[in-house]
């Protein structure tokens, strides 16, 4: 089982939709929510100082029950987002270690306190990942999922917007922790530890879920019906030319190939990068 441990109203609407795979332990720390024994209320607080000062975490009592890997929720629309710190740092002395998944809100419609604390979080979670004491920062962005939606209706913006990540989260992880059939994987840079995710296809045409920019190494994973496995004989060279033709002076690119039983193929990807991503 996988330890997910969300803050804020926002990360902890996100990460609902992760609970119908049954493969997570998810964890909810919000003010928006009852205590219970996978989860803590936290006080409405009226400033990200507030929070980022407020001595909570040696009273959460499943903080301790997480140990050896933890992947954090937040979201920048949050003002506890500015408790993040005070929550990782207990974490990362209980020697857990620490992914984390950053959500960026449509920033045009923050308050200008909202708009720095975002700014700064978003910056510092990212600096930490780049100096080795988070394994990887995920970036996503809302707004930007939005883009990716054909038609999204008013009634259920978020269902939707959280769906579509949820989706795409999920099956990348599945293939992650899948040997694939036949691929081209390598250790990635040490560096490299900013990412973000999408959805892609046979010919490499991406569509990441955060403005993402120099990216140095790059992940397909392809997933291919197993009769077309069978029967194209053309088909590894096709995907390592789509593959090889993404590749240029800057940047690497890696694919692994499973089987599965679904009619159409789904191709998803992973950006990484050494740099922090700006927008």
């Amino acid at each position: 089982m996988k330890n997910i441990l969300a803050l804020g109203t926002a990360a902890c609407s996100i990460v609902e939709g992760l609970k119908k795979y049954k493969v997570y332990n998810i964890y909810k720390i919000s003010n928006n929510t009852n205590k219970a024994e996978t989860s803590f209320k936290i006080p409405e607080l009226e400033t990200a100082e507030q929070y980022e000062n407020l001595e909570v975490a040696s009273k959460i009592s499943f903080l301790k029950k997480i140990k050896e890997e933890v992947t954090f929720f937040v979201s920048g629309a949050s003002k506890s987002s500015a408790l993040s710190l005070r929550i990782l740092e207990f974490l990362h002395k209980k020697q857990v270690a620490i992914k984390v998944v950053y959500f960026k809100p449509e920033v045009d419609f923050l308050s200008e306190e909202q708009f720095m604390q975002e700014r700064l979080t978003r910056g510092v979670l990212q600096e930490y990942a780049r100096s080795g004491l988070f394994q990887e920062i995920t970036l996503i962005c809302t707004k930007t999922i939005e883009s990716l939606i054909e038609s999204i209706n008013v009634m259920d913006y978020y269902g939707q917007i959280n769906t579509v990540f949820c989706d795409t989260y999920h099956m990348i992880e599945v293939f992650k922790n899948t040997k694939p059939v036949m691929s081209t994987f390598s250790k990635l840079r040490e560096s490299c530890r900013i990412k973000t995710i999408g959805v892609s296809s046979v010919s490499c045409e991406d569509k990441v879920l955060y403005p993402f920019k120099q990216e140095v190494e790059v992940v397909y994973y392809y997933g291919i019906n197993e009769d077309k496995l069978k029967e194209q004989g053309d088909l590894f060279r096709a995907l390592a030319t789509s593959v090889k033709g993404r590749m240029n002076s800057e940047t690497k690119a890696y694919f692994g190939i499973y089987p599965t039983k679904y009619e159409h193929d789904y191709v998803y990807v992973e950006y990484y990068s050494p740099k922090t991503q700006q927008t």
